[in-house]
């Protein structure tokens, strides 16, 4: 790389039979008011009209070059990019969401300023469906914003759903640290331990408060609406507990370890509420007899776990079929639904520990 060739950003679109959403996202890319930026959109392979699409922008911009490749799968294609940027920050914007406008240059701006590892800002879930509805997310804590965090001691951004595009990150730090996806063909989730590792090695995060991306909910080959991948985020998992084995961090292992934990905890259940009665069972089951064997061999430490998921997990492990059952019966957003379903599970203890974990996000 030579330096006339560096730049301040680069953001990586990694597309793949993405037409319908993808000149939305292109949009808000040329929308960004960033001169020393570059915009490398890599075609995985598509068959439908995303590299025209993608060839179209590029010539109207020249800040946006297009790579052309071979389908490898959304982690392959992201690594290429991080690979061939640039920029001295690394952005990720997938082609069927889009940025707010303005939020891009703010996270730019901190991450110039601070010499920050990573910049994040907090993302709104959208449905496109009557003129667009969007939702906050609120991953970001108001006390987390506007000075430096180290997230190896301060963990909840562990806690947050994984959403890598809504962050901007040091290049140097990835590569120092060797932070790439998984490149498994076919899988999904592979943004999950990628974000892992990146708070678990980075010593300054700085969280801004404001939305960076809509994060489409109605495009329905998304991987969040693919009920055949389910395992594929246990995998992640699988991943990360390796890694933390080989971490050498042992100052921060033990918290992280707890972290890894519960994260797989959250994702088996949020993953379970998507799958059909055939599948859903033997997933659960699954996760039961991960934990047991995890108890039993001494590596889960459920002393610092809250005593909702602590409920959660030992009906589970009585039996998998009862929790299913429940789960199904008072599944809803309401707050009544979730009330009726911890009354259900233990009873009046049960349903404190809830409004006390509830309490605690909050």
């Amino acid at each position: 790389m030579t330096t006339d060739r560096t730049c301040d950003l680069s953001i990586i679109v990694p597309c793949y039979n993405t037409e319908r959403y993808l000149g939305e996202a292109l949009a808000s890319l040329e929308r960004l008011k960033v001169s020393a930026l570059e915009v490398l959109l890599i075609n995985d392979g598509s068959t439908d009209g995303s590299m025209a699409l993608m060839a179209d922008a590029a010539r109207r911009d020249g800040r946006f070059r297009v790579i052309d490749k071979a389908n490898e799968g959304y982690g392959a294609t992201v690594n290429r990019g991080i690979d061939e940027a640039h920029g001295s920050y690394v952005g990720i914007l997938e082609p069927d969401d889009f940025f707010y406008d303005g939020a891009v240059e703010r996270l730019l701006d901190v991450a110039l300023t601070t010499g920050a590892d990573v910049v994040k800002g907090d993302f709104t879930f959208y449905w496109s469906k009557d003129g667009g509805r969007d939702v906050p997310a609120g991953v970001i804590s108001s006390d987390m914003v506007d000075r430096p965090v180290d997230t190896r001691v301060d963990t909840r951004i562990f806690r947050a759903k994984a959403s890598i595009w809504s962050a901007l990150y040091r290049r140097a730090f990835l590569n120092e640290c060797g932070i790439r996806c998984q490149t498994t063909q076919g899988a999904s989730f592979q943004d999950t331990s990628f974000s892992f590792k990146v708070y678990a090695s980075a010593s300054q995060v700085r969280f801004v408060d404001v939305p960076v991306v809509h994060y489409r909910q109605d495009n329905e080959a998304s991987s969040i609406n693919s009920k055949d991948k389910a395992n594929a985020v246990v995998h992640e998992f699988d991943v990360i507990d390796a890694w933390l084995d080989e971490c050498s961090d042992s100052d921060h292992r033990d918290a992280l370890r707890l972290e890894a934990q519960v994260g797989r905890f959250n994702a088996y259940l949020w993953n379970l509420d998507r799958l059909g009665d055939e599948t859903a069972l033997p997933f659960l089951e699954d996760m039961a007899a991960w934990y047991v064997r995890a108890e039993k061999d001494g590596s889960l430490d459920l002393s610092r776990w809250d005593g909702w998921r602590l409920a959660n997990l030992r009906s589970i492990e009585r039996s998998p079929m009862r929790y299913l059952a429940l789960r199904r019966r008072f599944r809803g957003d309401s707050s009544l639904s979730k009330a009726l379903f911890a009354l259900a599970l233990g009873g009046p203890s049960t349903l404190l520990a809830a409004l006390s974990e509830r309490a605690g996000r909050s």
